[in-house]
């Protein structure tokens, strides 16, 4: 996943332009994150020409406190940040996910796991899908097997409602 690059104007000096914030999300610069939707002018929700959004973006990384600071905007700031907006593909910042505390911050916000993308799948299906061809693949990390395992796990959970 790309969200694009920035280029520095001098050391610790960055350029800000538009695709600055969806790679501060997906970095989890939140600062830069910051001062990059300021200076554009843009809000939290903004999303690229893909219906990609900032929670989109740190969703898929992971990045759990640009997350948390998005989700907080609607507490703070009466700004409805959607957790389940849809990207041209159809996915939600869920479907991006892929680990457990991500997924679970965002169904604690309201995300409903049971959306399905422009292919019909939930994010379960997809993370199901994602383990499948790692199965086939003999260099997948070992780490990222167990992270997407315990995903699927809790998801499972999830979707057939038991009680954790």
């Amino acid at each position: 996943m790309s969200f694009g690059g920035f280029q520095a104007q001098q050391p610790g000096l960055t350029q800000i332009d538009e695709s600055t914030p969806w790679v501060a999300a997906g970095d989890g610069d939140l600062s830069l994150l910051q001062s990059s939707i300021t200076q554009l002018g843009l809000s939290p929700n903004a999303a690229d020409y893909n219906g990609f959004t900032f929670l989109h973006a740190a969703c898929g990384y992971g990045r759990t406190e640009v997350i948390q600071w998005l989700l907080g905007l609607n507490k703070q700031d009466s700004i409805v940040i959607d957790v389940n907006a849809k990207d041209g593909d159809g996915d939600t910042p869920l479907h991006h996910c892929d680990d457990v505390d991500t997924a679970k911050i965002l169904i604690e916000a309201g995300a409903d796991p049971t959306i399905t993308n422009g292919d019909g799948k939930t994010a379960l299906e997809v993370k199901q899908d994602d383990l499948d061809e790692g199965d086939e693949e003999d260099d997948s990390d070992d780490e990222d097997r167990s992270k997407l395992k315990e995903l699927v796990e809790f998801l499972t959970i999830k979707r057939d409602g038991i009680v954790e």
